[in-house]
């Protein structure tokens, strides 16, 4: 049997993909999911743990992540962001990248996303913060079927541009669940997922080499 965790929503829009994890490695793991995205680096951009088991996964078992592509603006109150915080979503806020793709991040009367309009550049996911935003107490970002992807540090005036062509990556690991803040040049065991055109439901193994292989 296979635990399954679905993050799609009945009234999801995007199509709908399956990734199960199977653990055929010696030792016990958090199997969990994330996304890079191109310019992460220069926009310090931090990428979260989007998905993640909820209990260690013994060598022998697997867990199947369910998810579509419909993107959100988040935000949360992360304090200084660095790898190890965890991020949890206090406000979130439907987007799309072909429509309303922009908002706007204020804490008056309390910290909130603005509703999602229609701006510049097209194709893009924009979060602009207002004067009032202090440092180093929020972080904002974007989200994929509910769950946040990307998060970056939110300051007074400043305008965060996501660029909407993530990759897929797999991880096993130790103390990481959804919302925390990886450090992506971790020793981790972690491998890249591409999902070939019109196949949207992949195996992967980590086996006893403490590598991810598709599944034969």
């Amino acid at each position: 049997m296979t635990l399954r965790l679905s993050y799609v929503s009945e009234a999801a829009a995007g199509t709908p993909y399956s990734l199960t994890l199977k653990n055929e490695s010696a030792s016990d793991y958090t199997l969990y999911v994330f996304q890079k995205t191109p310019d992460q680096e220069t926009a310090n951009i931090f990428s979260l743990a989007w998905f993640a088991s909820p209990f260690v996964i013994v060598a022998g078992n697997q867990i199947q992540f369910d998810w579509s592509i419909d993107y959100s603006f988040v935000w949360g109150a992360t304090g200084h962001l660095v790898p190890g915080v965890t991020f949890q979503a206090s406000g979130v806020t439907d987007a799309d990248p072909a429509g309303a793709n922009t908002t706007g991040f204020s804490v008056a009367p309390g910290p909130h996303l603005t509703a999602a309009t229609q701006g510049d550049p097209a194709g893009s996911l924009v979060i602009s913060d207002s004067s009032d935003v202090p440092n180093d107490r929020f972080s904002v970002g974007i989200g994929m079927s509910g769950a946040g992807t990307f998060a970056v540090q939110a300051g007074p005036n400043l305008t965060h541009t996501f660029t909407p062509t993530p990759t897929y990556w797999i991880g096993a690991g130790s103390n990481i669940s959804i919302g925390k803040v990886l450090e992506i040049t971790t020793n981790n065991p972690v491998a890249q997922v591409t999902f070939p055109p019109n196949v949207y439901d992949l195996t992967y193994v980590l086996d006893q080499s403490n590598e991810w292989v598709p599944d034969q």
